[in-house]
């Protein structure tokens, strides 16, 4: 076995120390330039003003670009109001159309384009259509035959001041029988009636067992319909304009005019009218007379 001279092995290790010198100059370097970056990073960072200290001084500049609320006093101590959109301005009115029995009378009821509130006498021999033209109308109601102070001519099924609670709730269940998808019913006629306490009381009890909503045409002015509502704590909905106490184009217009007035002044009206021609004709050319208000069924006032 030959062995080196140990000449060679120190010469050796000697080049191998000499060798490393340059590497730790080199990442000693390295550590001071990343350490003078940190410091240089950091110093920045402290330099500049925080959101906090941005929003503490009103007299400091933002990064952001301040948000500009025209002709609004911003109030830092304040939440910002909630803007609600304004409710629709128009007010509203009904305008119901009592004793409807014929099919003309539906159908120029229907190519009127407002939403006229068809209300609808029940059936009798000589007038056999109410019940079906009901079913071409989107709502309709139901006019209730009441006794009047004086009778000409009394519907065939009609309700009397002396008829008992169960005498009531039958005449009625037939009338919901004709006309299923009726919920209100006004009067017709009931003079009498109405004006009669203790019989006014068990029609309405007799209807609002049967989930029935009762509508004052005020065929008198001594009606007991407000007293009982009112005890009740009720809304009672209600005849404010008669349209066609004249039938003459002129009063017409006028009564119809009274009723777009009320309806501006208390933001609704209740008109009723009949089936004439000249009723229907009269509301038909006051399309621009109406566009103050917002004509609607009964069931969406």
């Amino acid at each position: 076995m030959i062995k080196k001279p140990k000449s060679s092995a120190a010469k050796r290790k000697r080049k191998t120390k000499k060798s490393k010198i340059p590497k730790l100059y080199i990442l000693s370097a390295a550590v001071v330039v990343l350490a003078l970056i940190s410091i240089i990073t950091a110093a920045i960072y402290i330099s500049q003003p925080t959101i906090k200290q941005i929003n503490a001084s009103s007299n400091q500049t933002a990064f952001l670009p301040p948000i500009v609320i025209p002709n609004a006093t911003i109030d830092s101590n304040k939440t910002p109001p909630v803007t609600v959109p304004p409710a629709s301005p128009k007010p509203k009115l009904v305008i119901i159309i009592d004793d409807v029995t014929f099919p003309s009378q539906i159908k120029k009821i229907l190519s009127i384009p407002l939403h006229i509130t068809p209300s609808f006498l029940p059936p009798k021999p000589e007038t056999p259509f109410s019940e079906e033209l009901a079913k071409k109308c989107k709502f309709y109601m139901v006019h209730l035959p009441l006794e009047a102070e004086q009778f000409e001519h009394p519907e065939a099924v009609t309700i009397w001041v002396n008829d008992s609670y169960d005498e009531i709730v039958k005449k009625l269940l037939q009338f919901k029988q004709k006309f299923p998808r009726a919920v209100y019913y006004n009067n017709h006629t009931g003079s009498k009636f109405t004006a009669d306490l203790a019989a006014m009381r068990r029609l309405i009890d007799a209807m609002d067992e049967l989930d029935l909503i009762f509508v004052d045409s005020r065929t008198t002015a001594k009606t007991k319909a407000p007293e009982i509502f009112a005890q009740q704590g009720r809304k009672l909905l209600q005849r404010d304009v008669f349209l066609d106490n004249e039938i003459e184009e002129g009063a017409i217009k006028a009564q119809l005019q009274l009723a777009i007035d009320k309806a501006k002044s208390r933001g609704y009206a209740v008109a009723i009218g009949h089936p004439h021609d000249k009723t229907l004709d009269t509301i038909a050319k006051s399309l621009e007379a109406l566009r103050d208000v917002e004509v609607v069924y009964l069931k969406d006032l």
